[in-house]
């Protein structure tokens, strides 16, 4: 199932990088209050998708939660650049999307979720919590539906 899972985000992946046409420009500096309108709109069924392979890559152990987390953080991040924000990196277009997200709670989640990917890449013997994984897993996906993509 781990491999099919794998085989399948690749080909998802690899389908959609074609159809990306470079960096959008744009973003918002609003408040918490008012979501900004996407400019590209997402394709849905390709995330819902990729969205149920990282959840059922999720269940293999803790190989899986460190692959899905990677894998949502890498979803989370397509879904940020498709809706046309700036930024070089995934931090800097998070920080961008502060405005689309009406509840604080939700974009501080995100952006945990994301600082457990970057500790899971960068960290040399990082203890990953199988609780706080799935945390992690329950941020990444209250933002993509909060953005629509979900």
């Amino acid at each position: 199932v781990l491999v099919a899972g794998f085989i399948l985000m690749a080909l998802l992946d690899r389908g959609s990088k074609r159809g990306r046409s470079g960096r959008s420009r744009g973003g918002s500096s609003r408040g918490w209050s008012t979501p900004a309108p996407s400019v590209r709109q997402y394709n849905r069924d390709e995330i819902a998708q990729r969205w149920a392979v990282i959840m059922a890559t999720s269940e293999a152990g803790a190989a899986g939660l460190k692959s899905a987390i990677t894998e949502a953080d890498k979803l989370l991040d397509q879904a940020l650049r498709q809706s046309g924000l700036p930024g070089e990196t995934m931090g800097e277009r998070l920080k961008a999307a502060r405005g689309r997200f009406t509840d604080r709670n939700i974009y501080d989640g995100a952006w945990r979720a994301h600082k457990l990917r970057n500790a899971l890449a960068h960290e040399i013997g990082f203890d990953l919590v199988s609780s706080q994984a799935k945390e992690a897993l329950r941020d990444f996906e209250r933002a993509l539906t909060v953005l629509g993509a979900l």
